[in-house]
């Protein structure tokens, strides 16, 4: 996910790393492409890095490395990377803000070309990376946003290690083989955001599915909420708690373990299913229909 990470937490002896997410307009960050969805579906191998899924594209030619990140905004570039494409500044955005409320700030940039999936995109807008001011940052600088993926209907496969853009259309759903059950995406205050409503044995949850989140969490706020029955892992941990059973749309999706954190945003969700989630599931996000398919 995405530009902006916390300090690393620490869980049964290893760190994990969770991304959080910039909440920009989106009008003022939409990429212009030539790129038509005819050339679609784009299949993007990816490799899990630090529990994020990172492939391959191209900026200005030079090859990168990218976390594709359901939950973040805009393409996001390194310094480095804006600088080697040639990509020129018009401004600073503002007016954003990271998962703890903290607000955004970041150079725009427009960039030449961008080839995703062998597929050239011109003239793309991007945002400058932030430079981690404490702890690790994320597994690589440059990200995939949703401004991007809302384009086509996102088929996310961590056991095969792919994520493919269908088009947006019904009936690509069935090609996609995203089997039947719908789950509807719910209104947030950015319509953007990939939440469904799902229920726990200690209530409904709000939640945000993030392919940038390395693992699955809920608000304190929630949990004080909802008087959760939590553990921790040693000293320093955070606390955890294992939802035995996690449903949708009259559908078992097992269980998930969530870690508790103080996070503020997005302020109409409980929470996030991270990679420990996607691990266990295919799931197809048509931004389009607004509906959310789980295998």
């Amino acid at each position: 996910m995405l530009p902006i990470h916390r300090p690393a937490l620490y869980h049964s002896g290893r760190a994990v790393f969770l991304g959080l997410i910039v909440f920009i307009g989106p009008h003022a960050l939409c990429s212009a492409t030539d790129a038509a969805h005819a050339a679609v579906p784009i299949h993007l191998a990816i490799t899990l890095v630090k529990s994020n899924p990172v492939t391959t594209i191209a900026v200005g030619g030079r090859t990168v490395q990218a976390i594709v990140d359901t939950g973040g905004g805009a393409l996001i570039l390194s310094k480095e990377v804006l600088e080697g494409a040639g990509a020129v500044t018009f401004g600073e955005t503002s007016g954003g803000n990271d998962a703890y409320g903290h607000e955004i700030k970041a150079p725009r940039y427009q960039v030449p070309v961008v080839t995703i999936g062998g597929l050239t995109f011109r003239n793309m807008t991007a945002l400058q990376a932030q430079i981690p001011t404490s702890g690790e940052g994320p597994a690589v600088q440059n990200s995939i946003g949703r401004q991007f993926l809302s384009q086509y209907l996102a088929v996310i496969d961590y056991a095969h290690l792919t994520i493919s853009l269908w088009p947006p259309d019904a009936k690509t759903a069935a090609s996609a083989n995203c089997g039947s059950t719908r789950i509807p995406m719910e209104r947030a205050e950015d319509d953007e955001l990939v939440v469904g409503e799902f229920g726990s044995p200690s209530g409904r949850l709000a939640l945000l599915l993030d392919t940038g989140a390395t693992y699955s969490m809920l608000k304190q706020k929630t949990a004080d909420k909802l008087q959760l029955q939590t553990t921790v892992r040693g000293p320093s941990s955070p606390k955890f708690y294992l939802s035995n059973k996690l449903s949708a749309a009259g559908h078992d999706l097992g269980p998930v373990e969530f870690v508790i954190l103080p996070l503020e945003q997005p302020r109409d969700v409980d929470g996030m299913l991270g990679a420990n989630w996607f691990a266990n599931h295919v799931v197809c996000i048509s931004y389009k229909l607004r509906e959310i398919r789980i295998r």
